[in-house]
């Protein structure tokens, strides 16, 4: 009689059985739900597929993602394309290259050719710098070579870019990805008559700036004095020139860039570059505890939210300056600094300024942190040593800094050992404390103690129950690469629901781009969001506080 009930009833189906059929197994071989097609698109474009996950490996995992990419461009390249031109808009991504390779696909591949002219019309929009014109080259040469569209397309680009911009790019992007721009110009033939146009294009050919005559043109400045750069002998005399100039550091060679000349770029060059290159002013002796004016001047313009916005710095950029510059040492172990404490705090603290203003939800919110295994393998956007395990503790602190009523529990081994499974209270679930003042590594290290088991996503609705804790909002942070418990978690939210008599709703936060997700899409109550996304913090308000 037993084995019927639980055979026909969702209250005894495990998470290795399928609850109902639009379900799908994931690679851990639990079944949850796949998302939409425009909502893996955006874990793709926000995620990308560095490092893989525990369940796949970064190529396999990357032939997964570009396949379905592929196959949703053919199928829908209008839809692609707008969901990739509101992530780039909202400068949600943190990393170029996953829109650049939608981009080039729906420009080559897409069936129509209103879409293919729609993708090369955007091109200027998503690649903004000449590095991300040189990958947008590497992507689509592999994709059909140089066609009608290509060669226009290209070409506007060097026609309409600001002068500016592109005299910038001279001087600064020459080639990547095995392309440089001179390649560039030579197929796509761009044509302009205007002089100073002209003049820059053909600095980018032979690297020679031609005589504009009486011309008079500000753009031209950053290559005359890039010019000029080639043949001074020192350090002091680069740096004069950069500020004279404008120049980046990028414009002046390698071998002259010592101190003098780092400190000029903190000057000419962006706020992208001051995270990029804090390491580098620590190991040339410009940034370090006996110069308080430069700590000073760091840690005011990496907190100002303004100059975040304005510099279109993501999140990640911020938390991967912090990541690297606290370690002391370059990534590829090149290069060596002592870390000046205030700029470790304040990279942390520009990490939650970069989300830009989150109104609170004012509600009662439970976190479950995923702190299994699979958490600790592959890297989030790319960001070498940023797990998805890290990650978790990231987002986490900024609920902690937005909501002022929260706990947080972490999915742990059962009381036996192995499992995860909930039982009795507290196996299978370690509360964990998050303080707002907290530092990251102190939160990662308290994550890092629990013994770590098989996560079953259902643990914080049913635990919640069990104590009767009034939660308005449960918030799961996970790869959804999940199969432990004999409950699923929508099975889970509504009992807790019906026990508590509270409309609770349960956010799912993906921290990797797979298919799956554990929130039923069909539901009002549940919302799949991606991690790292830069709008995900106010679209969880928004959902909590019952606004989506």
């Amino acid at each position: 009689m037993k084995n019927y009930l639980n055979a026909i009833t969702p209250l005894k189906r495990n998470q290795t059985e399928r609850l109902d059929p639009r379900q799908v197994a994931n690679h851990a071989g639990g079944y949850v739900y796949a998302l939409s097609d425009e909502a893996r698109l955006t874990r793709f474009l926000v995620l990308g597929t560095d490092g893989g996950t525990f369940y796949a490996s970064e190529r396999g995992h990357t032939l997964q993602a570009s396949e379905f990419v592929k196959t949703f461009v053919l199928l829908d390249a209008g839809a692609a394309l707008r969901v990739t031109l509101d992530v780039v808009r909202m400068g949600r991504a943190p990393r170029p290259d996953p829109a650049l390779l939608v981009l080039a696909l729906i420009a080559k591949t897409a069936p129509e050719a209103t879409h293919r002219k729609a993708a090369w019309d955007a091109l200027p929009e998503v690649a903004r710098t000449g590095t991300m014109l040189l990958h947008f080259l590497a992507f689509a040469d592999a994709l059909g070579g140089w066609g009608r569209l290509t060669r226009q397309g290209v070409a506007r680009v060097y026609e309409n870019a600001p002068l500016d911009r592109l005299a910038l790019w001279a001087v600064k992007f020459k080639a990547r990805d095995g392309w440089a721009q001179a390649d560039a110009l030579r197929k796509a033939h761009p044509k302009t008559t205007d002089a100073g146009r002209n003049a820059v294009l053909k600095f980018m050919v032979d690297g020679v700036l031609p005589d504009v005559g009486e011309l008079t043109e500000p753009a031209l400045r950053v290559i005359e004095g890039h010019l000029l750069a080639q043949s001074v002998t020192t350090d002091r005399g680069a740096a004069t020139l950069m500020r004279g100039y404008g120049l980046p550091i990028e414009a002046v060679p390698t071998h002259l860039r010592g101190a003098e000349v780092y400190r000029a770029a903190m000057e000419t060059n962006g706020l992208t570059w001051l995270l990029r290159n804090l390491g580098n002013l620590g190991r040339v002796g410009v940034l370090s505890t006996n110069d308080r004016e430069v700590v000073r001047a760091v840690v005011e313009r990496v907190t100002d939210p303004d100059a975040l916005k304005r510099g279109r710095v993501h999140p990640l950029d911020a938390l991967k300056a912090h990541l690297v510059y606290a370690q002391g040492r370059g990534v590829k172990g090149k290069g060596e600094w002592v870390p000046v404490p205030q700029v470790v705090d304040a990279l942390q603290d520009a990490f939650y300024l970069a989300f830009g203003a989150v109104q609170p939800a004012g509600k009662r919110f439970l976190l479950g942190l995923d702190v299994s295994g699979s958490m600790g393998v592959g890297t989030v956007g790319g960001v070498p040593g940023l797990t998805p395990l890290l990650g978790t503790a990231a987002m986490a602190l900024v609920t902690a800094r937005t909501e002022s009523a929260y706990s947080a529990l972490a999915f742990s081994a059962a009381g036996g050992g192995y499992g995860g499974r909930w039982g009795g209270g507290t196996p299978g679930l370690t509360p964990l404390t998050i303080s707002p003042r907290q530092r990251l590594d102190d939160v990662v290290g308290a994550m890092q103690k629990i013994p770590m088991g098989g996560t079953d996503c259902a643990l914080p609705m049913l635990w919640a129950a069990k104590h009767g804790l009034a939660v308005d909002t449960f918030v799961v942070y996970t790869d959804n690469e999940t199969w432990a418990g004999d409950v699923h978690p929508t099975v889970a939210l509504d009992r807790y629901r019906q026990t508590m008599g509270i409309g609770a709703r349960l956010i799912v936060v993906g921290m990797t781009a797979t298919g799956f997700t554990i929130a039923d899409p069909d539901r009002a109550d549940m919302l799949d969001v991606v991690g790292f996304d830069s709008a995900a913090p106010g679209v969880m308000a928004g959902f909590a506080r019952g606004e989506l």
